[in-house]
């Protein structure tokens, strides 16, 4: 296997953006690093693309644009950076290959985690909106109305805190105890819905949306 192939097997130019500091969003996007680029022009996964300048290729491209190198010596210092080694067996490459395996299982649990809260504000929402008092006055809230007010100010704190306040070598460790909180919310949520005919929202004080 040749340090090109090597490279190519194990690092994507998305694993390199977020080692250099340009700070993927989820969807992937940074500010081009080969243009004048004030808003995430360029996507970055396996390979990387600018919508903006059109500067594209895969991660030895990307390495050698950003630091000036020819292909060899974008390859080898990408080698060098994360770790791997020409010899399969290498302890380096095993070590490198099962901290990347935690890093993408952990990946996917933050982003199971972020779309359902996301769902669950949307959903809360509906029901606030469903079964809201007909007068603002009225003190006297349904079951279902209050129960959307108050998990949907904890969605959103959990949204909030798991997206902006906390560190990802925090969350990791925490991740698992939220996806939990997450799912017994969503079965809280269930009950309300099956133990409730929404078609009945607006009598005896829930109004509809209009």
């Amino acid at each position: 296997m040749s340090v090109f192939e090597l490279v190519k097997a194990n690092v994507t130019v998305y694993d390199v953006a977020v080692a250099e500091g340009l700070n993927p969003s989820r969807n992937k996007l940074i500010c081009c690093p080969f243009h004048n680029d004030r808003h995430p022009s360029m996507k970055v996964d396996k390979r990387f693309y600018c919508f903006s300048c059109g500067e594209k290729g895969d991660v030895i491209d990307f390495v050698g644009k950003l630091y000036g190198l020819g292909p060899k010596d974008a390859a080898e210092k990408i080698a060098a950076d994360f770790g791997l080694s020409m010899e399969e067996d290498s302890s380096k490459v095993k070590e490198y290959r099962r901290q990347k395996s935690e890093q993408q299982l952990y990946s996917e649990k933050k982003r199971k985690l972020m779309q359902s809260l996301s769902h669950l504000m949307e959903q809360l929402q509906i029901l606030k909106t469903s079964y809201r008092p007909r007068e603002e006055q009225d003190s006297t809230w349904s079951p279902v109305f209050s129960f959307a007010v108050n998990k949907y100010e904890y969605v959103s704190y959990l949204y909030d805190y798991a997206m902006f306040e906390v560190m990802d070598s925090q969350l990791k460790d925490e991740i698992d105890s939220l996806l939990q909180e997450v799912e017994k919310i969503e079965r809280d949520y269930d009950n309300q819905i099956n133990g409730r005919d929404t078609r009945n929202a607006g009598k005896n004080g829930e109004g509809m949306a209009s």
